[in-house]
């Protein structure tokens, strides 16, 4: 058999044609852009008649198409090697070029090449910092010996290619698991008087440690709050996404009741059943609708850190006798603790990217986190005392590893002012009752006066619901202050008052009227207010 044989190169020639593909104009194309234009400009210098690309999946250890010139199908069908099944396959476990001069059933695993009529194949690994990325091969349609110098050539293109690929797969990459990873973190954080949430969340500095880190928190129809931190192992696209699976796992374990140990009881066995031996590291604490106690359990978590008020020492709920995490084989025994939490006491709750260092021990993390939150948090936990904290545990802007953190802080004393919104629907009317009569207690306003009040804002709440907004909806507004013997709420809207399916408006204000001492009603084209003011309440 008579095989095609290539000139060999002189080197002057083998240069340009190396420059051709690290030419400084590609530096800005986008991945697909830049495997075309590479594959072209591979198929020239090399004279062949097709050129591909495919690229690792890690998940599954195999190996997609996606470019190809010459032999287009490959990509369109989604063509699927196995690391070390076939041509391609063997060049990703090998890591060295192969050169086929027969291509059949017997030598290749990918029908469409020999479909083609493609008779000889070149192939050489994508390797980017030691780990392949993928294959890059070219073919012909006629028998062809490569020669050392085509081989060489070709990986030369394949080194710069691997390289260009790990940069911008590893950009988008990076956005795209920290934009699904944000997707997951609450929108709206509870608001319940007298308790402060600040939270923050920081990926890690190096796409490579994008994880799965997330926090959790919402008010369960019987009135506590559920709080859960938590860190699943792992990086990338499959520990988000197991991270996201567990997050909706655990808001259906909270909302069927029970202990915070129940609910931990209850994801276990979740995962165990659905998951496949990835340990999950999370935090599940309730805290009571009087804030004064916090129930929690631990599954491989750090332990929280409590701030005293009025600048007390802080110190860890726990010497750090962690339950196991969630994914062993077994199910293992977890134990529920509980805080009390004291009128201007705070709660840190945290992942480990927060206080690990590889050049010290744990121990050593834990301490300088303990001196830096107890600096930091003497007092409310405002976004600039969460900085700061974050500024005293992290080197530079960005940590290494991803970091979740959440504070807790009960208001030393009762505020005579309460401002909050929430959006116009019908679920709001609970909160709007619950912050109201929370407001009240904690001011010690007399319990028939105080119910009489968080009737007649109800009302003019559920006026708003039903009157103020269309299908886009809006927000209302809550403005209440006690001075004296007196309370004055004040409700508001930006809506335009639509007509009433039930026929009693009048009702409501009647009702209003009955409830309170004075009720003023302002309506202008930039919506409507209700002043309610109530004296003599304690």
């Amino acid at each position: 058999m008579r095989y095609r044989r290539a000139a060999a190169l002189d080197p002057l020639e083998r240069l340009e044609r190396v420059q051709r593909v690290s030419d400084a104009t590609l530096a800005h194309l986008s991945v697909d852009d830049l495997l075309d234009e590479l594959l072209n400009r591979v198929r020239e210098i090399l004279v062949t008649d097709t050129a591909a690309v495919l690229l690792l999946d890690e998940t599954r250890n195999e190996l997609v198409a996606r470019a190809a010139k010459g032999i287009e199908e490959e990509v369109e069908r989604g063509v699927r090697i196995p690391v070390g099944k076939g041509f391609a396959g063997r060049i990703a476990a090998e890591r060295k070029p192969v050169a086929l001069r027969r291509v059949d059933h017997s030598t290749v695993l990918n029908p469409i090449l020999f479909q083609k009529g493609i008779r000889s194949l070149l192939g050489v690994p994508l390797l980017a910092q030691g780990e392949v990325v993928g294959v890059m091969h070219v073919g012909t349609k006629t028998r062809r010996r490569f020669t050392a110098d085509e081989t060489e050539l070709l990986q030369l293109v394949a080194d710069r290619v691997a390289l260009a690929l790990r940069v911008r797969l590893s950009d988008r990459s990076r956005v795209v698991i920290e934009a699904f990873q944000r997707t997951f973190l609450p929108e709206v954080l509870p608001f319940l008087p007298g308790l402060r949430v600040a939270t923050r969340y920081l990926p890690a500095a190096t796409a490579v440690g994008v994880g799965g880190d997330w926090f959790d928190t919402f008010v369960r129809p019987e009135g506590d709050i559920v709080l859960v931190i938590g860190d699943v192992a792992g990086h990338g696209l499959p520990a988000a996404s197991l991270m996201g699976k567990m997050r909706n796992a655990l808001r259906a374990h909270a909302l069927m009741g029970g202990s915070a140990l129940d609910i931990l009881v209850r994801a276990d066995e979740f995962h165990r059943h659905f998951g496949e031996g990835e340990l999950v590291t999370v935090l599940i604490g309730l805290l009571a609708r009087d804030l004064r106690t916090f129930r929690y359990v631990s599954a491989g978590h750090p332990p929280p850190l409590v701030v005293g008020p009025n600048g007390a020492r802080a110190a860890f709920a726990s010497d750090h006798r962690a339950n196991p995490p969630l994914g062993l084989p077994q199910p293992p025994t977890f134990v529920e603790e509980e805080l009390t939490m004291p009128s201007g006491t705070s709660i840190l709750l945290y992942t480990d990217g927060l206080i690990e260092r590889r050049d010290e021990s744990l121990e050593v993390g834990l301490e300088r986190l303990r001196s830096t939150a107890q600096r930091a948090l003497n007092g409310s936990p405002t976004n600039e005392a969460i900085t700061e904290l974050l500024e005293g545990m992290i080197d530079g802007p960005r940590p290494t590893d991803d970091v979740a953190l959440m504070v807790l802080h009960r208001d030393a004393t009762p505020a005579t002012e309460l401002e909050f919104a929430v959006e116009a629907r019908a679920r709001s009317l609970l909160t709007i009752r619950r912050a109201v009569s929370r407001w009240l207690e904690d001011l010690e306003v007399q319990d028939g006066p105080a119910k009489e009040i968080v009737m007649a804002v109800h009302e003019a709440s559920a006026n708003v619901v039903e009157h103020s907004y269309g299908p886009t909806g809006g927000t209302i507004t809550i403005t209440a202050t006690y001075e004296g013997d007196q309370v004055e709420v004040l409700i508001r809207d930006s809506g335009t008052w639509r007509g009433s399916s039930r026929g009693d408006r009048g009702n409501g204000l009647r009702l209003m009227r009955g409830l309170m001492d004075t009720v003023l009603v302002d309506t202008s084209e930039g919506g409507t207010s209700v002043m309610l003011r109530r004296g003599t309440v304690v």
